[in-house]
């Protein structure tokens, strides 16, 4: 096992507190390390606290094929948890280069997959509520879902490992851009930017058309 943070079980503990340096060692020693199972991980526990909590609050008996339901829906969403890593990579290597960032797809990913380490623990702080029943509230249309007060304190937890992971995801991806975390932050506007023009721009055709029927 090699002594450096970005080569053992290491990273996964600095990458909390040293993001930059973290992320510096690991595309400087093997980028693709671990990254395609950080990015199947998180979506896959995900996915199961979603199915467990839908079981948990179920009026009608599970069916014998619940299992493997689950497994299946596992799978997918591990499988898309991964396809986005590769287009988010892309996206944000192309907006990070506008900016003047220098990072290759394999190093972005490298920077995505290992500053999800604080939303995959989120992901596993949910699990182990779901699993030791707190209540998780289940919306329905036309009615305000109730919020068991158990399930505040996991809200509280969520939000703190939200906002820690959304910082070193900044800092992940200055650092493979060379570039500081506020310009990080102007390159992931960007995309969506461009997102909200051009739905903008679609809906103002569409309403052109439907205005002419």
């Amino acid at each position: 096992m090699a002594n450096g943070a970005g080569g053992s079980i290491t990273a996964f503990f600095t990458i909390w507190t040293e993001p930059r340096a973290t992320i510096r060692r690991i595309v400087d020693t093997d980028p693709t390390r671990n990254v395609i199972a950080l990015a199947a991980i998180g979506s896959a526990i995900g996915a199961l606290s979603g199915q467990w909590s839908k079981a948990m609050n179920s009026t009608t008996g599970l069916s014998v094929l619940w299992p493997v339901w689950v497994a299946v829906i596992v799978a997918v969403e591990a499988a898309i948890g991964v396809v986005s890593l590769y287009i988010g990579a892309a996206v944000l290597r192309w907006s990070g280069s506008l900016l003047g960032g220098v990072a290759s797809n394999i190093e972005m990913r490298a920077a995505i997959a290992w500053s999800s380490v604080p939303g995959i623990a989120a992901a596993i702080v949910l699990l182990i509520a779901v699993l030791t029943g707190v209540p998780v509230p289940q919306s329905s249309p036309g009615t305000i879902p109730h919020i068991d007060p158990a399930f505040y304190k996991v809200m509280t937890v969520e939000a703190v490992l939200g906002i820690w992971g959304f910082f070193v995801g900044l800092k992940c991806i200055g650092e493979v851009h060379r570039f500081s975390a506020w310009r990080a932050f102007v390159a992931t506007l960007i995309p969506a930017a461009i997102a909200v023009v051009l739905i903008a721009i679609m809906l103002f055709l569409f309403g052109i058309v439907a205005g002419h029927h």
